[in-house]
């Protein structure tokens, strides 16, 4: 058994509604109640975002600085955003650059996609260079939304990406 939680579990939890951090301190406390496979259940589509002072021109080189301004939409209970940083913050460059991660469900990929975009579009941040505009751009390409995605994406795809 592998006891360490992925850094993506808010998408799996997302989509079964099951908070896999809680779970994982109850069961190490004994206080988790009897859970089956059946007890999870997966409903509707899932993904992450996640929003780094980095310069995707630059070849994704980091842009540490202050957060001059941080804004972003209210969360739902089918948008979620996890971030320690808020406006007036600095992103130091001895750390991730990670800002934030942007976790959005629907219940089809095409409305998670949508949500993703609608989320990323209300997120206001000035002062370091951000790859939001790199997000935007990658998720609404038409090939993301076909679900025609390898591991090549980015690299083939990157003058039209960067070009938003």
């Amino acid at each position: 058994m592998n006891t360490r939680i992925q850094v993506e579990h808010p998408v799996t939890e997302m989509n079964t509604g099951l908070d896999l951090v809680a779970m994982q301190i109850e069961l190490e406390r004994g206080t988790l109640g009897a859970l089956t496979q059946a007890d999870v259940v997966s409903s509707g589509h899932a993904m992450e975002c996640r929003v780094y002072a980095e310069n995707p021109a630059k070849n994704f080189m980091p842009s540490p600085g202050r957060l001059v301004r941080f804004e972003q939409p209210e969360q739902t209970a089918d948008v979620r955003i996890d971030s320690g940083f808020r406006a007036g913050d600095d992103v130091s460059h001895f750390y991730d650059p990670m800002i934030a991660k942007v976790i959005c469900h629907g219940p089809t990929r095409a409305a998670a996609i949508e949500r993703m975009l609608e989320t990323l579009r209300a997120i206001r941040i000035e002062g370091p260079v951000t790859n939001l505009d790199f997000l935007r751009a990658a998720v609404g390409h038409p090939d993301f939304r076909k679900g025609e995605v390898f591991t090549g994406f980015i690299e083939r795809f990157k003058p039209a990406l960067l070009a938003a």
